[in-house]
């Protein structure tokens, strides 16, 4: 489950992110070096801030959402067993243009 016991950033692998919402469920595709992770997250009580928090509906993960704009925002998902790794942790932005799939 965890990409590797080192550090994304001791190796030099970026990770990168795929995030899709629909109105039933939220989607998204981790990639860093060689590994693979798509995840569909569960929202596991009502939204009262700006800061959300997802649940992984069949793996280990869960993932923090903090509002930034409406095209960007903070992401941060660490697995709930085990919080000192940290699977991404930055901002995902929308990507706008001819070839935007968000």
């Amino acid at each position: 489950m965890i990409p590797s016991t080192v550090q994304p950033y001791e190796t030099g692998d970026e990770t990168t992110v795929i995030w899709k919402a629909h109105q039933k469920e939220i989607k998204s595709h981790f990639k860093r070096g060689k590994s693979d992770f798509s995840l569909v997250w569960i929202l596991e009580g009502p939204v009262l801030c700006d800061r959300i928090k997802l649940v992984a509906q069949s793996a280990d993960w869960e993932c923090e959402i903090q509002a930034m704009t409406n095209d960007r925002f903070h992401l941060h998902v660490l697995p709930k067993s085990d919080k000192s790794k940290i699977l991404y942790s930055g901002v995902v932005t929308k990507k706008k243009g001819l070839f935007s799939f968000l």
